[in-house]
């Protein structure tokens, strides 16, 4: 396969960029807790900081110090979406106020994106208690409780159920997590404790941070008017003005940021294109998982998508298995690929709640030695990166009673997680979005009016104005994104038929394999996992007694035990090809021109500082979601979450060290910083 050669974005300038120091979450253990209380009337007190959360006239203040004419006027002439960012969630009123207000403006196709920094967030059942003292929100307070994420570090994104209004909490130390967004506000609420007990959320790193991610002007409003506060915001380059607020009674801050955005984080070779247009056509090639949650993320803000794939049905190679396992990885470190699989964990399980989609089976055990699997837990513990009983340390006894069978192993039970039909999740992903199916995309060129899509006799087949390349291991093929890495990786999974010692089994095993509850009279064993041997263009994928007798080797000694006299030849089975990257994360975002990239920053053979364009010259309007390997089932939908808030310069919904881990140009930039160790 082939394009036609296309224009390509212009990036003469040349800057001196110095990398910024990484800052990981401190590695002594994490306490999220904000130790609150509700007194007689209902007001909740933090005892971390010896201080209530409100005054005795909450919605009141807030909307006078926060909700004035300043609030509507900040968002005149904004026609895609708006951007509010706040320290200091707390109870969630301010934003059950913004959706409030948001919801009386005349312009209804408008989004808002809320992004709050919270180091101790409170529970749900807390800030409905709080919120439910206030009849005007209840509609609010009700859908903010709804989707209120469960308190554990990082990023969490909340969709309202209309798609205008998406929440992105993010949850750890404030210098840290607020140094990892990336975002353009357009107001800011600053509404934490005061100075004097809360010296953390007032510091000059925290103001730093402010100025990095305000749009020129954006307005800043602080519920605490000290000088210390006013004199730091001031030397960022906010202009800011104490006013008077509850009729005298309080002293604020308001002003606007007049100061330049100096502070970059991001490194010239993985900043991402100006934002396509609002309006226009996205086309995504392949219906797999990964071009499917593409489609359902572009449907929640609007956006047309037009989804081909060569088969007759979404779904129809490697995410067209019976069933595909969801459960968290408990890695014993902070990198990104344990970041991203945290994360993904996360999303995909809200996803799957908001599908209302049944699940096959719930809850999976994972069995491990029992020295490595306190091990995990603590480390799990002690970082606070999943929440309170999202993972649990169990004895073989408390396993057998779980699992329903007799097992002798320690394990760790995630009563969250569990096995679902991929076909059907990705059939709902898709519903929103004009499929062309049994339409296969050989080549595609840029035009003036966008990309033009061409099948095997050069008939064209549609034009678009962006497009997404998602079409698993063929995506490989076309010559656009060939420099990337993606192998192609064989996978089996066995249909075991149920007896009289397996059909007690009541939840998902995952040891050297996995073995599923049975579906229809039969278990889901897999899966092998071979990188040569096999003729990727074949379809289907023939199922072989070999990969049976792999997959039941796997298992451990007690759970092949539960299947004796094996007949492996009567087995039934499926095989398909997966799409796989050598770091095992997938590539999401725009695809830069390779060969102006290498030419461009070729002096990273000597290291990220120096001087550098500043930034990559993109393959207009051209984007890639693939190599999303055996996960896809539990990463597609942040993956696709990630693509298109860099397409449309959204909020970024992760840290930005774990979105650049994603990038495209990641492989090119290895390429060239290893070229000069080959050389030596």
């Amino acid at each position: 396969m082939h394009v036609v050669p296309m224009k390509a974005n212009s990036s003469n300038s040349i800057e001196y960029f110095r990398p910024r120091r990484r800052i990981d979450i401190t590695k002594k253990p994490l306490d999220i807790d904000p130790h609150i209380t509700f007194n007689f009337d209902g007001r909740p007190f933090s005892s971390r900081y010896n201080s209530f959360y409100h005054d005795l006239r909450p919605i009141e203040a807030a909307q006078d110090i926060f909700f004035s004419n300043l609030f509507m006027r900040s968002f005149e002439g904004q026609a895609d979406f708006s951007v509010i960012g706040e320290l200091g969630f707390g109870t969630g009123l301010n934003f059950a106020l913004a959706c409030n207000y948001w919801k009386k403006r005349n312009d209804c196709d408008a989004r808002l994106h809320y992004v709050a920094i919270e180091p101790y967030p409170l529970e749900a059942h807390q800030v409905d208690r709080f919120l439910s003292g206030f009849s005007e929100l209840d509609t609010e307070r009700r859908e903010l409780v709804s989707g209120y994420p469960k308190p554990h570090v990082g990023f969490h994104r909340v969709w309202s159920t209309d798609n205008k209004i998406a929440l992105t909490l993010v949850v750890g130390p404030v210098d840290e997590v607020l140094a990892e967004v990336e975002a353009e506000v357009d107001v800011w609420f600053l509404n934490g404790f005061p100075l004097r007990v809360n010296p953390e959320m007032w510091s000059q790193n925290v103001c730093l941070e402010l100025a990095r991610l305000s749009k020129p002007d954006a307005d800043l409003i602080s519920i605490c008017d000290d000088e210390d506060i006013q004199h730091r915001l001031a030397m960022q380059g906010f202009q800011m003005e104490k006013r008077d607020a509850l009729s005298g009674k309080i002293r604020i801050l308001e002003g606007k940021f007049i100061g330049k955005n100096k502070a970059k984080y991001l490194a010239p070779w993985f900043r991402p294109p100006p934002p396509v247009q609002s309006q226009g056509t996205v086309g995504i090639i392949g219906a797999g998982l990964a071009g499917c949650a593409m489609a359902e993320a572009l449907a929640r803000r609007g956006k047309r998508a037009l989804l081909f794939d060569q088969q007759e049905d979404v779904a129809e190679r490697a995410s067209g298995i019976e069933a595909g396992l969801i459960a968290p990885e408990l890695g014993l470190n902070a990198s990104n690929m344990n970041r991203f699989y945290d994360r993904a964990y996360r999303m995909a399980l809200s996803s799957i709640e908001d599908s209302e989609i049944r699940w096959n089976s719930r809850g999976v055990i994972e069995f491990f030695q029992k020295d490595e699997a306190r091990r995990r837990i603590q480390h799990m513990k002690d970082g606070a990166s999943l929440w309170h009983g999202a993972a649990q340390l169990m004895s073989p006894s408390e396993s057998s009673l779980q699992i329903g069978i007799n097992v002798s192993s320690h394990g760790i039970w995630f009563p969250h997680a569990g096995a679902l039909n991929p076909k059907r999740y990705a059939r709902y992903m898709s519903q929103k979005a004009e499929c062309f199916l049994g339409a296969k995309v050989y080549e595609f060129d840029y035009r003036d009016d966008g990309w033009r899509l061409y099948d095997y006799s050069g008939q064209r087949i549609a034009t678009v104005d962006t497009l997404v390349i998602a079409a698993a291991q063929h995506s490989g093929f076309f010559k656009s994104i060939s420099f990337l890495p993606l192998s192609s990786l064989l996978g089996q999974i066995s249909f075991v038929p149920k007896n009289e010692n397996s059909y007690k089994l009541k939840a998902s095993i995952i040891n050297n394999g996995y073995l599923m509850p049975s579906i229809d009279g039969f278990h889901v064993v897999g899966s092998t996992y071979l990188r040569d041997g096999f003729d990727e263009n074949e379809w289907p994928q023939p199922v072989t007694v070999e990969g049976h007798k792999k997959n039941y080797n796997n298992l451990d000694r007690e759970l092949r035990s539960l299947f004796p006299d094996c007949q492996f030849d009567q087995w039934l089975g499926y095989s398909a090809i997966r799409s796989a990257t050598p770091d095992r994360l997938p590539v999401v975002g725009p695809v830069p021109e390779a060969k102006k990239f290498k030419r461009d920053f070729k002096r990273l053979n000597y290291g990220p500082r120096g001087k550098f364009p500043s930034g990559v010259n993109y393959q207009p309007n051209l984007f890639v979601l693939a190599g999303l390997g055996s996960r896809g089932i539990m990463t597609s939908a942040l993956s696709a979450e990630v693509l298109t808030s860099q397409m449309l310069g959204e909020p970024w919904p992760i840290e930005r060290t774990v979105t650049t881990a994603l990038s495209a140009s990641r492989f090119l930039a290895r390429a060239i910083q290893n070229s000069l160790l080959n050389e030596m």
